[in-house]
């Protein structure tokens, strides 16, 4: 009970900080009103206005929900822009502060639309004495089908092929809506390689055995606490939980074997010690989004310190992706959606 209530009040203090209080201070500034008057108005609606987010999230219903998370994504961008506002007021009237504040914020708002369409690519390439040959795999994370439509992942699907990959993972949180299904991730059939993937928590977030049968019924294998050997690699896949002090455990199920190069899969980048420990080469991971609109990559990495690239001990490496797609708000300020390219040879 002590944790809902505190889930509660951070989403109230959340929706007030990007719904409501930001747009409410910019008015205030506009007509030249009291600004904590503006604020305490904004801090008593925020409960109902949860309620509606709340509503709109649970129902599922798409139109709905799009919107609350378009107007979220707005929000988490004027408030940096509110928040540099404060700043020109000792310099600046209210109104002239005001007027400058939305003409940022109508700058911003279409960069960061093409920011969250624009996919790049992410080269990396990796050397090992294991007898691998010549392997080049694609990784792409966070598409958050639900969030993002099935035209989409058409467009993921083909810069995937343009790559002419030998194998395809998917580290997490392909989808996010339990009314995702087969027909709207269809695209994954044009691949013509082995695709593997590790369920994200968003995956957990939903009917979760359904969500699995639609992603399998579009020729993607999904590895949940196992291993699989593809030639000279092998691929140790996790299933995602909130406390990483039980993959330890879950990893002595799982065989060792040293004589293939190892790739661990796991979709937040917390599980890297313990795939390490398991002797895991290569971890690929995703979750954090970079923070996907700035400046919440700061507070992201304070809980995952490898929030975004690459990282390395003792030879052994863990690549964090960005994210694919976005989740709720189309939008990228700062951070960048990705494709990773990852070429292994010996």
């Amino acid at each position: 009970m002590p944790n809902r209530v505190n889930r509660t009040i951070i989403a109230s203090v959340v929706t007030w900080l990007t719904l409501l209080a930001p747009l409410f201070i910019v008015i205030a500034w506009l007509n030249s009103w009291s600004v904590a008057t503006a604020m305490l108005w904004s801090a008593l609606l925020s409960p109902v206005v949860l309620m509606l987010v709340m509503r709109a999230l649970q129902s599922d219903v798409a139109p709905t929900r799009w919107y609350w998370m378009q107007y979220l994504g707005m929000g988490s961008i004027l408030l940096p822009l509110v928040a540099i506002g404060f700043a020109l007021r000792l310099f600046l009237s209210s109104p002239i502060v005001a007027l400058l504040v939305i003409a940022a914020w109508a700058i911003l708002l279409p960069i960061a639309w093409y920011s969250a369409h624009k996919i790049h690519n992410k080269h990396l390439k990796i050397e090992t004495e294991k007898a691998v040959g010549s392997k080049r795999l694609i990784q792409i994370s966070d598409v958050h089908i639900g969030s993002r439509s099935a035209q989409f992942l058409e467009k993921v699907v083909a810069q995937v092929l343009s790559h002419d990959p030998d194998i395809v993972l998917i580290t997490g949180d392909l989808l996010d809506a339990s009314r995702v299904t087969e027909t709207h991730l269809a695209g994954l059939k044009k691949i013509q390689c082995p695709t593997l993937m590790c369920i994200g928590n968003h995956e957990r977030y939903v009917k979760l055995d359904a969500a699995i049968d639609a992603i399998e019924a579009n020729d993607v294998q999904v590895l949940r606490d196992a291993a699989s050997n593809i030639e000279h690699l092998r691929f140790t896949s996790l299933d995602d939980r909130d406390n990483p002090h039980a993959l330890p455990e879950v990893l002595t199920q799982i065989e060792q074997d040293n004589q293939r190069f190892n790739i661990g899969l796991y979709h937040r980048p917390d599980g890297w010690a313990a795939l390490r420990q398991h002797g895991c080469d290569l971890t690929l991971a995703g979750h954090t989004h970079a923070g996907q609109i700035w400046p919440f990559g700061f507070f992201v990495k304070r809980q995952y310190p490898t929030m975004v690239g690459w990282f390395e001990t003792n030879g052994q490496a863990l690549y964090v992706s960005p994210g694919t797609g976005t989740w709720g708000p189309i939008f990228r300020l700062g951070t960048r959606c990705e494709m990773t390219v990852i070429d292994i040879v010996s």
